[in-house]
């Protein structure tokens, strides 16, 4: 079994750690006396930040103070045991611990060392919303008269997560090792624009805000029906065509393509969102989806959860979690861990004895949870 040492507050080093866990890998969280941050944020349940626990499963906490020498020798003989170090602490912090990839290439010339940062190997703080508003993608979301807006969640840590994992993967697939994994938050983000930004370094096309609407595609939106939205994705011809058939507006067949669609946008949609607001959001999915046209409720997160999520949902110690997305994964075995949870463990692993760990515990070098 792969093991990974993960040096990760808040999102995007968690995650990572916790994809990682879901697959099977040991994953030893090492964290400072004070915790990770994300422990202090609530709601809590069961005296546990769900927060954390949405980030933090499938892996087992050791506290350490990595400013004692003490606590530095332990760190490097879990080094020294790993395969991967991961994290998204600034650098100049790393070097200046003696924790970064050169000291850890010390003790094991086999490492991976995935470093997480805002802006590629610099010390500037970065947090999910403003890697979003450096990016570019906060401009492009939100409605074109109002002001730009976050994303729903914290979507660019988790797709660094995401990259990170994949970098990792391939790292230990290929043997490529000793290697030093650099990646930044705002580079992912612009890798993920795709189109948007494709069209304006190859045709100078300047993208705007569409709220939910696509640039080049109509209809292509959500609609306000009598009691909630639906969401029609008219990608071809064909599908306009029996859109127009099902909603019994056979005139708007004569924009029979994409380009007259789109010189036609306010008239087509307007028209559509008409018809929309007659009926309820359920009776137009039904009648769409019989007519073969691409179409969605926009649902609530509660009502998504009970239809999609009742497959994936663990319950682990008092708090629920969504398992990872595949059926290679081991499931939630280790809920989230309780500060220092498992230092005691992980020591006796490494050879500590118990009057060694008893001292280091004493002398505030480590932290075990059962004696804060």
């Amino acid at each position: 079994m792969f093991r990974v040492l993960e040096l990760g507050s808040n999102i995007s080093a968690p995650l990572a750690g916790t994809i990682l866990g879901d697959l099977g890998y040991d994953v030893i969280k090492v964290e400072p006396p004070k915790g990770d941050d994300r422990r202090a944020i609530p709601p809590f349940k069961e005296g546990a930040s769900v927060y954390f626990s949405s980030v933090n499963r499938n892996k087992r906490s050791v506290v350490v103070d990595l400013r004692r020498s003490e606590g530095l020798e332990v760190f490097r003989k879990i080094a020294s045991t790993s395969d991967v170090v991961l994290t998204n602490y600034r650098p100049r912090a790393l070097k200046k611990l003696h924790i970064d990839y050169d000291s850890v290439l010390e003790v094991n010339p086999r490492i991976v060392y995935c470093s997480i940062t805002g802006y590629g190997g610099t010390d500037e703080p970065a947090y999910d919303a403003t890697i979003l508003a450096e990016s570019g993608l906060m401009d492009l979301t939100g409605e074109p008269d109002r002001p730009p807006v976050k994303f729903a969640t914290s979507i660019s840590d988790v797709t660094t997560a995401l990259t990170a994992t994949v970098l990792v993967l391939h790292s230990l697939l290929t043997g490529r090792r000793p290697v030093f994994l650099d990646v930044s938050m705002i580079h992912t983000q612009l890798y993920l624009i795709l189109e948007d930004a494709y069209a304006l370094l190859n045709v100078g096309l300047e993208p705007r805000r569409t709220g939910s609407s696509h640039r080049f595609l109509v209809p292509y939106q959500a609609f306000q029906a009598a009691d909630g939205y639906v969401y029609v994705s008219v990608f071809n011809d064909e599908q306009y065509t029996r859109l127009c058939e099902a909603l019994g507006r056979e005139d708007l067949k004569v924009y029979k393509t994409q380009e007259e669609r789109l010189r036609n946008r306010d008239k087509i949609v307007g028209d559509l969102q008409e018809v929309f607001r007659r009926n309820n959001r359920d009776y137009w999915v039904s009648l769409l989806k019989a007519y073969d046209v691409p179409c969605a409720p926009v649902r609530k997160l509660r009502e998504a959860l009970e239809i999609y999520g009742k497959s994936m949902v663990r319950e682990v110690r008092g708090i629920k979690y969504l398992s990872f997305p595949s059926n290679v994964s081991r499931g939630v075995e280790l809920p989230s861990p309780r500060l220092g949870e498992h230092t005691v463990d992980v020591l006796k692993e490494l050879g500590y004895t118990q009057e060694e760990i008893g001292t280091l515990i004493k002398e505030g070098v480590v932290m075990d949870e059962g004696l804060k």
